[in-house]
């Protein structure tokens, strides 16, 4: 689970996905802004549509923020990022996970160098 300072507050969600850069993966879509703050911070969206039973929605939520978690000390401070998943991947396990959203961070230069 993500520290409380790495959690995006849900008020500032639609702000986000109004004006943020958006990027496109395979099972996700990533909306970038940048902030102010010494940290970035993480939310992530599964909608019914994706995952019908809500236990494989919390579970596709805890994939991701366990790769989010996992990738964190890389990541450079000052975004603010927003993970739609588009497709079920439930059955996926963290490391395939943890791979595309490193892919995703690493093309937009969120990565340490």
């Amino acid at each position: 689970m993500l520290s409380k300072q790495n959690r995006l507050p849900s008020v500032v969600i639609p702000v986000a996905m109004r004006t943020g850069k958006r990027v496109f993966a395979d099972a996700f879509q990533m909306t970038i802004v940048s902030n102010t703050l010494p940290v970035s911070r993480f939310a992530c969206i599964v909608s019914k549509k994706i995952a019908k039973h809500a236990v494989d929605r919390n579970r596709m939520k805890r994939i991701v923020s366990e790769s989010i978690r996992l990738l964190l000390p890389k990541i450079k401070p000052g975004f603010d990022c927003v993970i739609v998943a588009k497709k079920n991947f439930s059955d996926s396990n963290t490391k395939d996970v943890e791979t595309v959203i490193h892919e995703i961070l690493e093309k937009n230069n969120l990565l340490m160098p």
